[in-house]
């Protein structure tokens, strides 16, 4: 089986115990993570082998986070630069009180990547997907043009080519706007993760307000000629403790929706769209041509998610593929 590669910054989380909110912490969990980080670990906890990309400060926090990548087998190619890794703080939320997420990730060891500096020819030779997210080409005009590099490469030697939107408005802070980056990335694109709030201001695809969900991809895939597949999930009836979950899949035809699931106590809600996306990637390579069952076993994976605290979905193939099964439910395993 060849390697799925990533490309992204790894994030140092910090997350007050107990539902606290930041203004009474007096104490931190920690955990390492960030979405491209949360797929290629995810991925390895499948059982595919995986390559990510990065670059991290020559500390012991540099070495911590790959040191935790390395235990879910994961093969980091990191660069050693620059002196901090970057962080971000989480305060979950509880009922109706929202989650909130602190970023402090300026002139992290990542955001200080310069064009050329990555060899994508050597790190693609035995690939056969390339997964990347919109929070990357967020963080600075030249990370973008590595973006683009990347693409490049991996489109000429024939990858299937992933993304996940992850439109984060506090980051795009370097004078640019998203649809003035992402359209000239998403061009390479087979597959891509995204919801139809994104479309004008990320896509920079207009949308009427009688636009169905299917006739909105219809007009993705129009602007992207290359896209043969878009994936969405959806928040039903949310507060910050329970919410429900689907998910969508669209191959131009046919939209196809997935079982719904019930989530009524979030144990941690970070995560769960990469949960996804590792899910919809390891179903697309075992299940070529079911589409379906990709797809729940993406739903249930992000369900599985919900359930475990830190960034990273621990669950295995054998426990998605029994919750896709109807084995759900919280029952002791014996």
């Amino acid at each position: 089986m060849n390697k799925v590669v990533t490309f992204g910054e790894i994030l140092l989380r910090l997350s007050p115990p107990s539902h606290l909110r930041l203004s009474q912490a007096t104490s931190f969990d920690l955990y390492f993570g960030c979405a491209e980080a949360n797929v290629v670990a995810s991925l390895a906890k499948f059982g595919f082998p995986v390559k990510f990309v990065t670059a991290v400060p020559n500390n012991e926090l540099g070495d911590a986070s790959l040191s935790m990548l390395r235990s879910f087998q994961v093969e980091p190619i990191a660069f050693t630069q620059g002196k901090r890794l970057g962080i971000y703080y989480f305060e979950q939320g509880a009922s109706e009180r929202p989650g909130k997420v602190v970023y402090d990730r300026e002139n992290s060891s990542f955001s200080n990547f310069k064009k050329g500096t990555i060899d994508w020819e050597t790190i693609f030779e035995d690939a056969e997907w390339f997964h990347w997210s919109g929070i990357t080409p967020s963080l600075s005009f030249e990370l973008a043009e590595i973006c683009e590099e990347a693409l490049k490469t991996a489109s000429k030697k024939g990858l299937t080519i992933s993304a996940d939107l992850n439109y984060r408005p506090t980051l795009w802070q370097y004078g640019k706007k998203a649809k003035e980056v992402m359209p000239n990335l998403l061009k390479y694109c087979d597959l891509l993760l995204g919801g139809i709030d994104e479309s004008e201001k990320v896509l920079g695809v207009e949308t009427q307000e009688n636009d169905t969900e299917e006739m909105i991809f219809s007009k993705w895939m129009k602007t992207f000629p290359k896209l043969k597949n878009i994936v969405t999930t959806k928040r039903i009836s949310a507060d910050a403790s329970s919410n429900g979950v689907s998910a969508s899949f669209f191959d131009g035809k046919e939209l196809i929706n997935s079982k719904k699931y019930n989530i009524s106590h979030i144990i941690d809600r970070i995560g769960a769209g990469d949960a996804f996306m590792a899910g919809i990637i390891y179903g697309m390579i075992t299940w070529p041509k079911d589409p379906k069952t990709a797809l729940e076993f993406a739903a249930a994976a992000t369900c599985l998610k919900y359930s475990i605290s830190g960034d990273i979905n621990l669950a295995t193939v054998k426990e998605v593929e029994a919750l896709m099964h109807g084995n759900g439910g919280g029952r002791v395993s014996r």
